[in-house]
């Protein structure tokens, strides 16, 4: 086992101790796949919350007028986009399964409806260099994480700043405070600590990043029931 994907596993040894590798990996795709009917929803006051240090207080206070979603890096125009100038994009609702990757007792998923912008359309704003590999995603509350360009052009992720109120999915408002108001990202098949909340910054990148959770050992890749962990 290589010195890196060791000290992912002694980080992930002391948050479930006394149990192997083998032991964590077959007690996570053990998860419950618990969802509404056909044609149902998961209301969102009903959608499960995780978080790392709650609500952040920039959110809390959030001025709409001034907030501006800052999207850089390997790109060829850097620009800065207002709540209103992301929601004059073409608009798509979508239907999406969302998981924490820690879905055992089947208490962590919902099928939600949301709405929002494709992040391709934004990432057709900046225009990335051909030398990009990666879009980088930065929260109000600290946490970070990427995903694939490669994942962009065949699963269509979204910037998202509405969600369903009902099971039926007839009302979509704005999210809320809870659920990443006033945008978080949703990444279709991917687990969900890849659809970060809160979103402050999108950044375009040459390599491989690596998130808030990846970091100590959870899947770079996430595809949802597939990818655990990365240590091998």
């Amino acid at each position: 086992m290589k010195r890196r994907n060791f000290l992912k596993f002694i980080s992930l040894s002391l948050i479930f101790p006394n149990i192997s590798f083998a032991g964590l990996l077959d007690y996570f795709k053990k998860s419950k796949e618990e969802l509404p009917p056909e044609g149902k929803y998961t209301p969102e006051d009903k959608l499960f919350i995780v978080d790392i240090k709650g609500v952040p207080p920039e959110v809390k206070n959030l001025n709409l007028k001034e907030y501006k979603l800052k999207v850089f890096g390997k790109v060829k125009n850097n620009t800065y986009l207002s709540l209103d100038e992301i929601k004059s994009l073409k608009s798509v609702e979508r239907e999406v399964i969302l998981e924490c990757v820690s879905n055992v007792r089947g208490d962590k998923i919902g099928k939600i409806k949301v709405k929002g912008v494709l992040l391709q359309d934004i990432l057709q704003i900046v225009n990335p260099d051909k030398t990009a590999k990666e879009v980088v995603f930065r929260s109000f509350d600290g946490y970070h994480t990427s995903i694939e360009l490669d994942y962009i052009k065949n699963y269509h992720p979204l910037i998202v700043y509405g969600i369903n109120k009902d099971e039926d999915g007839k009302v979509i408002k704005d999210l809320s405070i809870d659920h990443g108001y006033p945008l978080r990202v949703i990444c279709p098949e991917k687990w969900g600590y890849k659809s970060a909340k809160w979103l402050k910054e999108i950044e375009i990148v040459d390599y491989d990043y690596k998130g808030y959770w990846e970091k100590t050992g959870w899947s770079d890749r996430a595809l949802r029931r597939v990818d655990y962990f990365d240590v091998k």
